[in-house]
């Protein structure tokens, strides 16, 4: 089996590719210059969650690579799954360069999915860089499945418990949650819901404090994020949504190749490959947890020669020792698309089969009564 495209990293982006900007990009990035000038990035999310630390990661390389080194703040701005931040980008950000945008899966979920809260555009957003991500489902000890080798033991265990204690948390039912919720339904397990979470930090807390007996992390977050959890037997994997490869088949997540994948899980429980509207939703979601995990984006209307000094930025960054380095932890083995490519990704995944919309809509009105548009 070939490599996954996710599973690359640097060395799918290539080192000479990096630094062969092209005349073009290089004359148009020293057209700009930031000397004197701050430039916001807004974190949808609170401090210390995976999009800040993500955000926070990244800027110091932006601060050295952007023309005239300017300096760089985070503004977190949390609430409803990434909707008040993107609002905020969309009334405010100016697009001189001095505005920068922290997409993340939420705030994708959120506007695939129709909520009437999204005034922002984010289908007219300019990325910047973008970051795959995994995502891992994993369950308190207190359910028992630590003691269960087989994977359809563990959730026919998990389904033994009433739904009461199957507590499960999120920002909004149209979030990054969703997708987990969906998963675990196809499988036949139904959960107590509690959102309102301001971001996967509150929601570990109430996991350890064993409010939430079922939560969700991405692979890299859960890896070193979730240590004492996992190591102490607290936490417990159930699975991974795994990431796609090259020819277009879910393979394990590079950054826990020991844990299934929810393909595996399904095919353990119902004895077949998944298949129908459920699932074509559940793939829908996947692209927008997974796959556009992660993003910087730009305003709408930013001039082409300030939209490449910050791609040039995020070449050298990719290329800078220092960064490769330390990149494992919030990038893992994955490969980063800086570029014009990330705008199809996008697309890819905020557009949603009408099967599965349809699937998704009668999903929500009947659990949470909310209508999508």
């Amino acid at each position: 089996m070939r490599m996954s495209s996710f599973m690359r990293g640097i060395g799918a982006v290539g080192l000479s590719a990096i630094l062969a900007v092209g005349a073009l990009g290089v004359s148009a990035a020293k057209a700009v210059d930031f000397s004197g000038e701050r430039i916001t990035i807004i974190v949808p999310f609170n401090e210390g969650g995976g999009t800040d630390s993500y955000t926070r990661f990244m800027l110091p390389y932006f601060q050295k690579y952007l023309p005239g080194n300017p300096k760089i703040i985070v503004q977190n701005k949390p609430g409803a799954g990434g909707i008040l931040g993107g609002n905020l980008f969309q009334q405010k950000a100016k697009a001189d360069g001095t505005w920068v945008f922290a997409l993340s899966t939420s705030t994708i979920s959120n506007f695939a999915l129709g909520d009437p809260r999204v005034k922002f555009k984010l289908d007219e957003f300019i990325p910047v860089i973008l970051s795959p991500r995994g995502t891992m489902q994993y369950v308190r000890n207190d359910l028992g499945t630590q003691d269960i080798s087989d994977l359809k033991g563990k959730i026919d265990k998990i389904k033994s418990f009433p739904k009461d204690k199957l507590v499960f948390g999120g920002k909004t039912p149209t979030s990054a949650g969703l997708s987990l919720r969906v998963g675990l339904s196809l499988l036949g397990i139904e959960t107590k819901d509690v959102w309102g979470m301001k971001g996967n930090g509150p929601m570990a807390l109430a996991f350890e404090r064993g409010e939430f007996t079922i939560n969700f992390d991405n692979t890299l977050s859960y890896k070193n994020n979730r240590k004492k959890l996992h190591a102490d037997g607290t936490a417990v994997p159930l699975y991974t949504y795994g990431v796609i490869n090259e020819e277009g088949k879910i393979v394990r997540d590079p950054v826990w190749p020991n844990v299934p994948t929810w393909r595996e899980a399904y095919k353990a429980v119902h004895g077949k490959e998944p298949s129908g509207d459920g699932y074509d939703a559940f793939i829908s979601l996947f692209h927008m947890t997974v796959t556009m995990s992660k993003s910087w984006n730009l305003p709408a209307g930013t001039p082409k020669e300030i939209v490449e000094a910050y791609r040039t930025a995020a070449r050298k960054m990719m290329a800078d020792p220092d960064f490769q380095a330390k990149r494992a932890k919030i990038f893992g083995p994955f490969e980063q698309t800086i570029g014009d490519a990330a705008i199809g990704i996008r697309n890819k995944a905020t557009t949603i089969p009408p099967n599965a919309r349809k699937w998704l809509a009668k999903y929500v009105k009947e659990r949470y009564d909310i209508t999508l548009e």
